[in-house]
């Protein structure tokens, strides 16, 4: 069996990288049946030496990149695997190697299996065994179509250090040119919020589920600007995307003890209620008075948080 390594030059776990694999083969491949070599990706001309030295076959294509993006890497193994057929291919553990491993195997109408530790060959067929079930069952699966396209699970090996080679043979690649950036068709720069420190606030506006649409939020988020109050918000808040994660209050986010707390629309959950209970004073506005923060609050008010807010507004900044 012909197989290949491949190895993300531009990543910083790289030796771990090359140690895995070394010893993912050396368990694995070791034999006179299997034939192997390397690919090592990389950016930096200057990290060419010590890559050499990391390879854990006699055999290592450098192929240099602009950077290690899927879709560079895709390309780049369709320009470099023209000639050659593998029939197994290894990828490194992790998100970066799964992704790869996949939609190789997907290009070449072969087989896939990510988090891998073990593989016996067999014929026509490789037999990879990975766990399931949160870790609690080792699977067996059946790889019928080459090339196998695998990824290693983390520690599927013992790690094994490579001891350089004099004798490699090495080809270059300079594919510095090729960028393929399929999945980004229009992009721009949106700058992020500054982290608030909720935590200190004196006076604090915070919205609930109750505000209904992100749109309302936003104009809550306005009203407490003006009023100059910090804003944050409960928790189902933050899961609709309706404002940032920083702006969640209660044991998920902030827990704060501001001097006045305003509480729109929120109804008040045990888990909430830890993030506010500090305060000197809490407004709760609801229109359920049977609400747990109702109960909670110093002062309740009956009524839509909109008009209520909206007619504080006026108040205070007239």
């Amino acid at each position: 069996m012909i197989f290949k390594g491949i190895l993300n030059g531009c990543a910083s776990n790289i030796a771990a990288q090359a140690e895995e694999l070394n010893g993912f083969i050396r368990e694995h491949l070791l034999c006179q049946d299997h034939v192997g070599s390397t690919i090592v990706f990389y950016a930096k001309k200057e990290d060419k030496k010590a890559l050499l030295g990391l390879v854990p076959t006699e055999s290592v294509e450098l192929v240099r990149v602009a950077r290690y993006q899927p879709e560079n890497i895709l390309e780049a193994l369709q320009t470099v695997e023209n000639a050659e057929k593998p029939h197994l291919y290894l990828f490194p553990s992790g998100f970066a190697g799964s992704e790869i491993a996949v939609r190789w195997g997907f290009r070449l109408k072969g087989s896939s299996l990510v988090q891998v530790q073990q593989i016996e060959c067999s014929g026509a067929q490789l037999i990879a065994r990975k766990t399931v079930y949160a870790n609690h069952v080792l699977a067996t699966f059946k790889l019928t179509q080459m090339p196998y396209c695998i990824a290693l699970a983390k520690g599927s090996a013992d790690s094994q250090a490579i001891t350089p080679r004099d004798n490699l043979t090495v080809t270059e690649h300079d594919l510095t040119d090729l960028q393929k950036e399929a999945f980004i068709k229009h992009s721009k720069w949106i700058p992020s919020e500054t982290t608030q420190d909720l935590e200190a606030a004196t006076f604090l506006i915070i919205g609930g589920r109750g505000m209904h649409t992100k749109e309302n939020a936003q104009r809550l988020k306005k009203i407490a600007d003006s009023l100059g109050a910090d804003f944050g918000v409960s928790r189902p808040v933050a899961m609709r995307a309706w404002m940032p994660m920083h702006r969640m209050i209660g044991v998920s986010g902030a827990m704060t003890k501001p001097e006045i707390c305003i509480v729109a629309g929120v109804s008040g959950a045990a888990a909430f209620y830890a993030g506010i209970e500090k305060s000197k004073t809490i407004v709760a506005i609801n229109t359920d008075m049977r609400a747990p923060i109702i109960k909670a609050a110093d002062v309740a008010v009956i009524d839509d948080y909109k008009a209520v807010m909206a007619e504080l507004a006026k108040i205070v900044l007239n």
